[in-house]
């Protein structure tokens, strides 16, 4: 937006240095602003390759990302595992609807006798 650029041309070397530019702006009632930078002139603009490194970050990112998935699906194994077993608690101790406790079957009343009196 309030990026504004200076194309500088037939520059050397000796040009390197400290710049400070001053500007005033009307719109802001001649308001004056300044910006210092420092000028290296070089021979040529040289390009780096970041195909290694974008490499390494992707297959950093994937490994991450790969065991992040493995841990989220062993927790959800093991929650439905728990869930499945509580469930088979469950139907172990349910009852049947059956009391025994009058019929003489082991765990009823019937077994349990008064001692005798001698």
């Amino acid at each position: 937006m309030n990026n504004i650029s200076i194309v500088l041309r037939d520059l050397e070397f000796s040009d390197t240095g400290k710049y400070t530019c001053h500007v005033k702006n009307p719109k802001e009632n001649n308001l004056q602003h300044h910006a210092t930078i420092f000028l290296q002139v070089v021979d040529r603009l040289e390009e780096v390759d970041n195909t290694v490194t974008l490499i390494i970050l992707a297959v950093v990112g994937g490994v991450i990302g790969l065991l992040i998935l493995i841990l989220l699906i062993k927790k959800l194994i093991i929650f439905i595992l728990k869930k499945t077993q509580e469930k088979k608690k469950e139907c172990l101790v349910s009852s049947s609807g059956n009391d025994n406790t009058e019929n003489g079957l082991p765990g009823s009343k019937a077994e349990e006798k008064p001692p005798s009196k001698v």
